[in-house]
């Protein structure tokens, strides 16, 4: 596989999971059940951090770049939510 292609590729998986750790999160704070909202905040900063590592060798478009940071400010709200410091 090229570079461009493996970056394009990364890109594209990197928004992905993204969007997963958000509807995570997101359907989580609906439930409301204690244990699994621990549990489910304890993974999403997880993922948090994972998707900010991830996304430093990357090369993104300008649109894949707002993209992610977007996604990234409601995932950092939603953590806030629950008190967790991001």
């Amino acid at each position: 596989m090229r570079g461009d292609d493996w970056n394009r590729t990364a890109v594209h998986a990197l928004l992905a999971d993204t969007d997963r750790a958000l509807a995570l999160t997101e359907l989580e704070d609906v439930r409301g059940n204690r244990g699994i909202v621990e549990d489910t905040v304890a993974n999403a900063h997880s993922n948090y951090i994972d998707l900010l590592r991830r996304s430093r060798p990357l090369i993104m478009t300008d649109g894949d770049q707002v993209a992610f940071q977007k996604k990234l400010d409601r995932l950092r709200a939603c953590l806030r939510t629950f008190g967790v410091p991001v």
